[in-house]
């Protein structure tokens, strides 16, 4: 019964002093062992629930005065401090006396103690540092496939890294296809093809995921050109750096001699005017070489409205692909092939009701089979619609995006490019009268806020102003009406799909 792993320190850390109803046990125990804190937790709870709640699944420690329980997720934790408390604080006390307490904590690494490990025969990958970008380069590790080649008789050494997912494995719908076959053209001919590529969508729709397959595929493909692929945040922070330490000429020699350029969220670099500047010198540069560019961002280009003219025109230049939420049927076939990776015994209706309810992205979907695959595994049973239903409650109402006023005017504002106070003022000028009665719109259909609330927020308006608002955008929609946004004009459909997609991640 004894734990192959302990616990780490977690971001996600619930503790607690709450008393146990039954009676405490006897003196501390402070030199206890491991395998004497598992004895006395199993007699507090029980040989049945102990063999499926915490053998071999959560670890167990002493620190200072806390009882320190890992467990493998942020849903087991839940669990757990609803289930166990009492037993677990009643075992704290017998192991350190009457001062003792206890708190959960998240360590992930248990997790993998649950299933097979299918990763263990996947192509390794080079990783840059701790952040999300990856890099090659001649001074770097070469790619494993050759190292397979140069050295078959050695026995691979297990590989701790980041790993990249397939294109192979990415599911595709009506909302993904035209990102997904164009990734799929660009990898093949890179620099040929729909250069710079560019895609955008909302939270957790499968951005990264493509970029990801592109830089793995093009690694595979073409083990001798020089691939760097990193998060947009990360390439600010190598930026500042090099400032700051006056590298610039090694900067860019580390980011204008490569082949291929990936950068994940781009939109990080709105309102940073010398990030911009830099990253669009590097473009040149590799544009003037035939080097191949993907970005990926939150929004269309002509949406980040506080990226530089030039820079957007750039990303522009080549293809730009948009991934919607995705439907119902690929919402349905992604659970599916979820549950199946995990090896998951649930029942088609179950499967369906997830893809139902769990409609904003794609985490979101995988998160509710991650629960209901730890609740399998814990108690050994086909997950059913009902249980499905049961288990997944509380993570249904996690889920749900409190949006305020505030929010909305934030987010329509940096849209639009407008001021607080235009919006909140009595002009009547198109480009202000729009974001607002957009503004006034989104409040009312993700607020609980009343008209006269919402009135009130947006300049001292009446209530009759909201409704007028409210019947106009309706009347947009219907007609297939365009708005104004930097310069050009936008179907309000896709308008509001963008600023929901903001308000929901923000």
């Amino acid at each position: 019964m004894q734990p192959t792993s302990l616990a780490v320190e977690g971001t996600l850390c619930v503790s607690s002093t709450k008393r146990p109803t039954e009676a405490k046990l006897g003196p501390a125990t402070t030199e206890s062992n491991a395998q004497s804190i598992y004895q006395l937790l199993a007699q507090q709870v029980g040989e049945r629930s102990f063999q499926n709640w915490f053998a071999g699944k959560v670890s167990l420690k002493l620190d200072g005065n806390f009882l320190v329980v890992g467990v493998a997720s942020p849903f087991l934790l839940t669990w757990m401090q609803k289930k166990f408390s009492s037993p677990i604080y009643a075992t704290a006390v017998a192991c350190i006396g009457s001062a003792a307490e206890y708190r959960f904590e998240v360590n992930p690494e248990l997790a993998g103690q649950e299933n097979n490990n299918s990763a263990k025969n996947e192509l390794a990958e080079t990783d840059a540092d701790h952040s999300t970008g990856s890099t090659t380069s001649t001074t770097e590790p070469k790619p494993e496939r050759e190292r397979l080649e140069q050295n078959q008789s050695r026995k691979q050494a297990p590989y701790k890294g980041r790993r990249f997912s397939d294109l192979s494995s990415f599911v595709t719908g009506k909302s993904n296809q035209l990102a997904f076959m164009a990734t799929q053209q660009a990898s093949d001919q890179p620099g040929a093809l729909y250069n710079p590529l560019f895609i955008h969508g909302g939270v957790g729709v499968g951005k990264t995921h493509l970029l990801e397959g592109f830089y793995r595929k093009v690694r595979q493909q073409y083990p001798s050109l020089q691939v760097v692929f990193l998060t947009a945040e990360s390439f600010g922070n190598y930026f500042s750096k090099a400032l700051q330490e006056r590298s610039l000429p090694g900067f860019r020699q580390r980011f204008r001699n490569v082949d291929v350029l990936i950068i994940d969220d781009i939109d990080f670099f709105e309102s940073k005017r010398m990030f911009q500047e830099e990253l669009l010198h590097t473009i040149k540069h590799l544009e003037s070489h035939g080097r191949q560019l993907v970005f990926s961002s939150d929004r269309h280009p002509r949406l980040l409205t506080k990226m530089s003219e030039e820079l957007t025109t750039r990303f522009l230049s080549g293809l730009v692909c948009r991934m919607e939420s995705p439907e119902t049927e690929l919402r349905l076939e992604i659970a599916r092939q979820r549950a199946l990776k995990l090896k998951t015994r649930i029942t088609e209706g179950a499967l369906e009701y997830v893809a139902r309810r769990f409609t904003n992205n794609v985490r979101e979907l995988e998160g509710a089979i991650n629960c209901l695959q730890t609740y399998q595994v814990m108690t050994n049973q086909k997950i059913t619609t009902s249980m499905a239903r049961q288990i997944l409650a509380d993570l249904e109402r996690d889920c749900i995006r409190i949006i305020k006023l505030d929010d909305i005017k934030q987010i329509v504002c940096n849209t639009f490019g407008v001021s607080e106070a235009d919006l909140k003022s009595s002009r009547r000028a198109r480009n202000i009268s729009q974001p607002r009665m957009l503004a006034m719109f989104l409040a009312r259909k993700l607020t609980q806020a009343a008209y006269s609330e919402i009135g009130d927020f947006f300049g001292g308006r009446n209530h009759s102003t909201v409704m007028f608002a409210e019947k106009q955008v309706r009347k947009w929609l219907e007609n297939h009406s365009s708005i104004q946004v930097a310069l050009q004009e936008w179907p309000t459909e896709e308008i509001l799909e963008s600023l929901e997609q903001q308000l929901l991640a923000s």
